[in-house]
């Protein structure tokens, strides 16, 4: 077989072994050939990147000889894999058309994401507010009563109902750290008396929370009150002054914490986004298909879209059916099952896994008319 041939024409240079060792202990930056085969290399860099990226979190190994030709051995096989693959006109075959043009559309995703929506949120004056009031902080509690989208009108009076309630045990005495223990439903923090630690006001991602967290005076708590994500009461504790690092010292700790707490912020940022997309690129969604996914799927048309549904019973030819559309592209019902870790139970995870799936095509199409495609990471990553 060709590829045998190939693997059998590597041979490595011992000549430069020793000095690919050595450029750990501060030889001259060169970048020879370690390796070579039929019309391709392997370079001392290739090694050396790869080296650091699998044992970045391995300080006590070091490079050797064994190391550096399993490596360059690997780089090799998966080089002459690919030219294989090419002389085979794998290239030109269908599935391999369509696993590139889903890994091409998630790469100009993730990387339009990040530069138009997350850093247009998490922007530099966000991190010097949040760094301007690193101190003082103060120790917060609350309890939460969720509210979701999926949640039913009667769910949601419910939940409202159990807050009051709850306030009013506190205006007759109860202690907030049992009432938070018993009837708060954040499972991280309620068996702590709804404990958040000491926080800072823009540490805390709800903008309800915030504004009610600036009206509080320490050791007194608030009002019921609706938040993003259902209904709080909220507790403001002791104060503290702590030292606060230079500003470089605490940014990457910030922009972890802002992400965390503005995904909401996030979200609202990427679906206005994304309706201004789709009346651009004429997006249309097929309706009719929700309904027949879920008959399909042992539902009903009054089952309710939480209840756990058998998708398996969709047939390769349902799969195959065209979900929507836009200018230059179509979305496939297979693509909602594509990833088996986040395949959908229900009708209410279906049409957020599609959700997931329409945002991915409409920003990487608009990644490339802003030229993304020409960036030079997004090339070499897609190589």
């Amino acid at each position: 077989m060709r590829n045998l041939k190939r693997f059998l024409r590597i041979f490595f240079l011992s000549c430069v072994v020793a000095a690919a060792l050595a450029v750990f202990c501060g030889a001259p930056e060169e970048d020879p050939r370690l390796a070579v085969f039929d019309n391709g290399s392997i370079r001392e860099s290739e090694y050396i990147e790869h080296f650091l990226g699998s044992t970045r979190f391995k300080p006590e190994k070091m490079p050797d000889e064994e190391n550096l030709k399993k490596i360059v051995t690997r780089k090799a096989l998966e080089k002459m894999g690919v030219m294989e693959a090419l002389d085979r006109g794998i290239d030109k075959d269908s599935l391999y058309i369509l696993s590139f043009e889903k890994n091409k559309r998630s790469t100009l995703f993730f990387k339009y994401m990040r530069r138009e929506i997350i850093d247009k949120v998490i922007n530099d004056s966000l991190m010097q507010a949040f760094y301007a009031n690193f101190t003082p902080q103060y120790k917060m509690r609350y309890i939460i009563r969720p509210v979701v989208k999926s949640s039913t009108p009667e769910f949601a009076r419910a939940q409202k109902d159990t807050i009051e309630l709850v306030y009013r045990l506190l205006q007759a005495g109860e202690e907030f750290a049992e009432m938070a223990n018993k009837y708060s439903q954040d499972i991280t923090t309620n068996k702590k008396g709804g404990d958040l630690g000491f926080v800072i006001r823009e540490s805390l991602g709800d903008a309800a929370l915030r504004a009610v967290m600036d009206t509080l005076t320490s050791f007194t708590y608030s009002r019921p009150f609706r938040g993003y994500e259902g209904y709080y009461i909220l507790y403001k504790g002791e104060k503290r002054d702590v030292p606060v690092p230079p500003f470089e010292e605490l940014r990457g700790r910030i922009w972890k914490t802002l992400y965390r707490t503005r995904r909401h912020v996030i979200q609202k940022a990427l679906d206005k986004r994304f309706a201004e997309l789709a009346q651009k690129y004429h997006y249309k969604v097929n309706e009719d298909i929700f309904l027949q996914v879920k008959l399909k799927a042992g539902g009903k048309k009054s089952t309710p879209e939480t209840i756990v549904l058998d998708f398996e019973q969709l047939t390769p030819e349902d799969l195959n059916t065209v979900i929507a559309e836009y200018d230059g592209g179509v979305i496939k019902l297979w693509e909602i099952f594509d990833d088996k870790n986040r395949a959908p139970d229900t009708m209410f995870d279906f049409r957020e896994r599609f959700q997931d799936i329409a945002d991915q095509h409409l920003l990487a199409k608009h990644a490339l008319e802003l030229g993304y495609g020409d960036l030079p990471e997004i090339k070499e990553k897609l190589k």
